[in-house]
């Protein structure tokens, strides 16, 4: 009887974890989401979908696509094809900060694309490389692969340890202020 358990406990689990979305994966879409290749992170979203992922990790993700294309069509002055992004953004997140500036700012406007051609002088023609042209990345060990997908990790770690080094700073000296100004007074009693 344990032996049946065991083994039905063990093909839940297998099955569980083989549908499981990794960290790496989500790291590698919001590695395109940085560098503005939407499609791969739309394929990688739609990849999520079909597995098995929390509903409220999708939206997350979901909502992460539409504020990156968002602002990227924001950046380009594109604010009539970026509004549709924020405004969806804005119906899950109204606490982010950045969307609920972005919709205030927009959504009481009436909104034009500025044209390419104006801010680019001669558009260029860039053809689609052969499966044959395409790069590969040889990574010789794995340590490389998880240096390269944690770099990532790394440097937003970093970002924030500069931050709490700079509170902890800024509280401590307040504290040896304090306690200056409370040595200063029972000097003078």
């Amino acid at each position: 009887m344990k032996k049946i358990t065991l083994i039905l406990l063990f093909l839940i689990t297998t099955a569980i974890v083989a549908d499981a979305v990794s960290e790496e994966d989500t790291f590698l879409y919001r590695h395109h989401l940085k560098e503005k290749k939407f499609v791969e992170a739309q394929d990688l979203l739609s990849k999520f979908q079909n597995s098995k992922i929390d509903q409220t990790k999708l939206e997350l993700l979901e909502t992460e696509l539409w504020i990156a294309k968002g602002e990227d069509l924001y950046s380009k002055k594109q604010f009539k094809s970026a509004f549709p992004y924020y405004n969806d953004a804005y119906a899950r997140w109204r606490t982010n900060p950045l969307i609920k500036d972005r919709y205030t700012e927009l959504s009481g406007k009436i909104l034009h694309d500025e044209e390419m051609s104006k801010q680019q002088g001669n558009p260029k023609i860039y053809k689609q490389p052969i499966d044959k042209e395409k790069e590969f990345i040889y990574l010789p060990s794995n340590s490389e692969a998880y240096f390269l997908i944690n770099s990532f990790r790394i440097e937003d770690l970093e970002n924030q340890t500069k931050i709490m080094y700079g509170i902890a700073g800024s509280i401590f000296t307040l504290l040896l202020i304090q306690v200056i100004i409370n040595l200063i007074l029972l000097i003078r009693k």
